[in-house]
């Protein structure tokens, strides 16, 4: 019986795997896998770990199941495991747009967690939203943890916080890619663009982490009066950068919603 298994080890399973490996949270010869792919198959073994026969086989020989396959391929993949008896086992999905009632009305019995990590995880830095069907479960916690911090929602924010954690790292790359591109033009160099421009904002988000203030402070305390940085910032308010992040935001949890009903 394997203490935890995972259900696709793709990017984010990999992420999760690599980051309980780390930590030491459950022996190698206690954790199982299922991919259809064989190279999949290998990128698991080599972390010499068991390798389940099918989704069945996985399913009915782990305690905790990490659900780590794409949205899309939900329905396909669980009609074959819904009449598995999932007492006592642990569901973790880490799909968007699947919420806990759907999840119980296929894995009759368990208790069953949402959780959305971002790609962030891959260095031990995600941040996880986590949702749960009842009490908090500390394994799942410890499992998380892992890979950085977590914030427990309720099952009706878990969409709806998407843009702030799940997609929010796309959403940071765009924006140092428009500003590297706007530096390009003024003829500094892409390497140091690059490292001054990413450095300000982790030292610009530890700060904001850190301290007491609110955020319309901080940015208050960047700019002067009559000076550049607020000349920027005017700037970028008159283009529209509040309302092209709203739209963002609610395009991103729309497409959320519309994953629910996508066989």
């Amino acid at each position: 019986m394997n203490d935890i298994g995972f259900l696709g080890l793709g990017k984010m399973g990999s992420s999760i795997l690599g980051g309980i490996l780390s930590k030491k949270l459950y022996k190698n010869e206690c954790i199982g896998f299922y991919a259809p792919s064989e190279k999949t198959q290998q990128k698991g073994l080599n972390f010499h770990i068991n390798l389940a026969k099918n989704e069945c086989d996985l399913m009915i020989n782990s305690n905790v199941i990490i659900l780590a396959i794409e949205p899309q391929k939900y329905d396909e993949v669980l009609d074959k495991v819904k009449d598995i008896d999932f007492s006592n086992k642990v569901i973790i999905s880490l799909a968007p747009g699947k919420d806990i009632p759907y999840l119980k009305s296929v894995f009759k019995n368990a208790h069953v967690v949402r959780a959305m990590p971002n790609t962030p995880s891959v260095i031990g830095k995600g941040v996880t939203t986590l949702a749960f069907d009842g009490e908090v479960i500390d394994e799942v916690i410890n499992i998380f943890s892992s890979i950085g911090t977590y914030v427990i929602v309720e099952e009706n924010e878990m969409d709806k916080a998407i843009p702030l954690q799940g997609s929010m790292p796309a959403y940071i790359f765009e924006f140092i890619k428009a500003f590297l591109d706007a530096a390009r033009e003024f003829d500094i160099k892409e390497e140091d663009a690059k490292k001054l421009a990413l450095n300000a904002i982790i030292g610009s988000c530890e700060l904001a982490l850190q301290s007491d203030k609110e955020l319309d402070e901080l940015i208050d305390s960047v700019c002067s009066r009559g000076g550049s940085t607020i000349a920027g910032l005017e700037a970028m308010r008159k283009e529209g950068f509040d309302e092209a992040i709203k739209a963002c935001y609610k395009a991103c949890v729309k497409r959320s919603y519309e994953l629910k009903n996508i066989k």
